[in-house]
C-alpha cells in the first residue's frame, strides 16, 4: 500500500507534552484534507517495536481503512518525540520535506503539568517542592529529570531538530498563541500546508490535567494498562488493536475528576524560573519570540 501510493507523514505535531498537542492536532484534524490518527499518541518513530515492524503495520494500527486522496495530508502527533534524537533523524529518513510543528509551554508550568499528569497514576517518589534536587542531580538515567526537568530545555532539542530539518520546515508555536487565538494558529499551519485556511475548527480543550479520583483506581489503571499482560491479552481478544487506546482512555478516565490541583509553590516557582532563564534566552534567540518576558512570571 505505502510503495503504490508513496504515503508520508506531511506534517508531525513532535511536542511538547503537555503544551497543547493533543488540542493541536484534534483542531488540525477536522480540516476535510487532512488526515490524522484517532489516539493521542502516534508511537511509530519513538517505539523500537514498533518501528521494527515497519511503516505498513504502523498505518494499519493508527490509520485503519486509510484512502489517502490527492490534496490530503497526513498529520500525526508524538508529545515526546523532540526529545528523541533517533526518532527525529527516522521522521528526516521517512520524509525529508516533512513539516515539523513544536508547541511549546512555559517550562516551569509544563513540568508542574507532566508532574501531576504522572501523579495521577503513579506513586512518585517525592513532593514537586523538591523538583530542585531533581534538576541539581541532573541524572539523565531518571527518567523523572528527563520528563520533568530536561523536557523543558527547548532550545537545546530546537537546535537538534534543526540538524535534521531547514528551519522553513520548522514551526514553533508558543501555548499562550494557541490560547489566544487557536483559529489563527490553525489557519497559519492550514496555509502552510497547502489546504483551503477559510476552514475553523471546533475550539475546545482536549486532554486537560485534571485531579484523578482514589489512588485504589489510579493504581487498577496502571495494572491494566502497564502491569498485567493477561488483561491486556484479554483486551485484545476482544477489541481489534486499532481501537486498544480507547480501552486506556475509558479506563483513566474513570478515574478523573473535575477538580483541579492546587497551584505551585511560589517559592518552587521562583527556584524553577531562574533554572530556565537562560535556556528561555538561547529560545528567543532562535525563534524570535518574546519568552524571556513571557515566561518569567
Amino acid at each position: 500500500m505505502t510503495a503504490e501510493k508513496n504515503i508520508l507523514f506531511d506534517l508531525v505535531i513532535v511536542g511538547a507534552q503537555k503544551s497543547y498537542t493533543t488540542s493541536l492536532k484534534m483542531y488540525l484534524g477536522e480540516h476535510p484534507d487532512i488526515i490524522t490518527h484517532p489516539q493521542q499518541e502516534m508511537a511509530y518513530f519513538t517505539d523500537e517495536k514498533e518501528y521494527a515492524k515497519g511503516f505498513d503495520k504502523a498505518l494499519q494500527h493508527y490509520f485503519k481503512g486509510l484512502d489517502k486522496k490527492d490534496g490530503e495530508k497526513l498529520v500525526a502527533k508524538n508529545a515526546i518525540m523532540y526529545t528523541y534524537e533517533g526518532a527525529i533523524k527516522r521522521l528526516q529518513e521517512h520524509n525529508p520535506q516533512c513539516k515539523i510543528v513544536l508547541s511549546l509551554r512555559n517550562p516551569v508550568d509544563r513540568a508542574y503539568s507532566a508532574y501531576l499528569m504522572e501523579y495521577n497514576y503513579a506513586d512518585m517518589g517525592f513532593p514537586f517542592e523538591r523538583i530542585m534536587d531533581v534538576a541539581a542531580k541532573a541524572d539523565s538515567t531518571y527518567w523523572p529529570y528527563n520528563l520533568f526537568i530536561d523536557a523543558g530545555n527547548y532550545a537545546k532539542y530546537l537546535k537538534m531538530i534543526y540538524r535534521y530539518f531547514p528551519k522553513e520546515q520548522v514551526r514553533v508555536v508558543l501555548c499562550d498563541e494557541i490560547k489566544a487565538d487557536p483559529v489563527k494558529v490553525c489557519r497559519e499551519i492550514f496555509t502552510w500546508l497547502g489546504v483551503d485556511d477559510a476552514f475553523v475548527p471546533e475550539i475546545k480543550v482536549h486532554n486537560p490535567t485534571v485531579k484523578a479520583g482514589p489512588k485504589v483506581y489510579a493504581r487498577l489503571a496502571v495494572r491494566l494498562l502497564k502491569k498485567s499482560p493477561f488483561l491486556r491479552k484479554m483486551a485484545g481478544l476482544i477489541i481489534p488493536s486499532h481501537y486498544n487506546y480507547k480501552v486506556g482512555d475509558f479506563v483513566k478516565n474513570l478515574n478523573k475528576t473535575n477538580r483541579k490541583y492546587d497551584a505551585m509553590n511560589p517559592a518552587t516557582r521562583v527556584e524553577l524560573i531562574g533554572y530556565y532563564s537562560s535556556a528561555n534566552k538561547e529560545l528567543e534567540e532562535l525563534t524570535g519570540k518574546n519568552v524571556t518576558v513571557l515566561w518569567s512570571k
